[in-house]
């Protein structure tokens, strides 16, 4: 089950992902933030039969699902992403990403244009409605996909644990996202074209989210069809290789759901949406060019940049 679980540190896999964390706390409280990161993915996994997204998806189009508070929370959280980026990050893209293409199943494929076209037509945020606590699918076929919020939810909602058992420090990275406050700590960021790092952030002691997203996570037969589908046309778009953001604070949710909406946004457009959601932006494009935008704030100590 674990890679490994010492005093003050664990490593493990869940939700199709690596989990590792350091804190200042015991094994049995390591194991207590390691059954948090368990029950997410089995409350929020759309693969997982008999989920809460599951049944929820399993009832599109047909009745409402009752929900309980933690999953009302974060569906109403990324709905409300979904309309501050315009869709770029839908949680919808299940019809797409899951359905479709197979990402996370035992059959990947890629489709024809026709299949595209057809399955698009249930990518629509706005088709989720809620009634207190009751969520609806209006269409049949509609499928709710959190694995683009999910992880960064997971970090956070960890990260928060040991803030209310008083750790004096801790770090919880799920996948690529990682929330941390403490002490100072060096972060790699992934050469998404070769083994090793293109950089290394040092954070400062204050609370801070990092959040890297790439191209070469998961995908079919090339990089060109990588997981990160956008919702409007339905295909990966191949503006970037890697997209990693930076905000003071405990942000997970919103990081993890912002990496999939920048992924699909051109690279003219960034230096916008870093000011105004004030959080660093480091993307790089599939020709090695780095794009680094807003790097004026102190969100960390320093980057310190390899050869690309």
């Amino acid at each position: 089950m674990f890679d490994f679980l010492f005093e003050k540190a664990l490593k493990a896999s869940v939700m199709s992902t690596e989990l590792f964390i350091k804190a200042k706390a015991s094994k049995n409280t390591l194991l207590e933030a390691f059954k948090i990161a368990k029950d997410i993915e089995e409350k929020f996994s759309a693969y997982k039969n008999n989920s809460a997204i599951d049944e929820i998806n399993k009832n599109a189009g047909i009745a409402p699902v009752a929900c309980d508070d933690e999953v009302l929370a974060l569906i109403k959280e990324s709905l409300k992403i979904a309309k501050a980026t315009d869709g770029k990050f839908d949680p919808t893209i299940g019809t797409l990403s899951q359905g479709l293409y197979g990402f996370g199943t035992k059959n990947p494929k890629i489709p024809s244009q026709k299949e595209i076209s057809l399955a698009k037509e249930l990518v629509n945020f706005k088709e989720v409605e809620i009634l207190g606590n009751l969520v609806f699918l209006r269409k049949k076929g509609m499928k709710i996909d959190l694995g683009g919020i999910g992880k960064g939810y997971a970090a956070e909602k960890i990260i928060n644990f040991f803030i209310d058992k008083k750790a004096s420090f801790a770090l919880a990275s799920v996948g690529g996202e990682i929330c941390c406050y403490g002490k100072e700590y060096k972060i790699g960021i992934k050469n998404p074209f070769e083994e090793g790092n293109i950089a290394t952030i040092t954070t400062t002691k204050n609370p801070t989210t990092i959040t890297t997203s790439g191209d070469y996570e998961r995908y079919i037969n090339s990089k060109k069809t990588h997981h990160i589908l956008d919702s409007k046309n339905g295909i990966s778009n191949n503006f970037y290789s890697s997209i990693t953001l930076i905000k003071d604070g405990f942000f997970g949710s919103e990081l993890d759901a912002f990496a999939t909406a920048i992924f699909n946004t051109k690279p003219q457009e960034l230096e916008k949406i870093s000011k105004e959601q004030e959080m660093t932006i480091i993307a790089i494009t599939p020709n090695k060019e780095i794009l680094f935008l807003n790097k004026e704030k102190n969100f960390y100590k320093k980057i310190d940049f390899e050869q690309i």
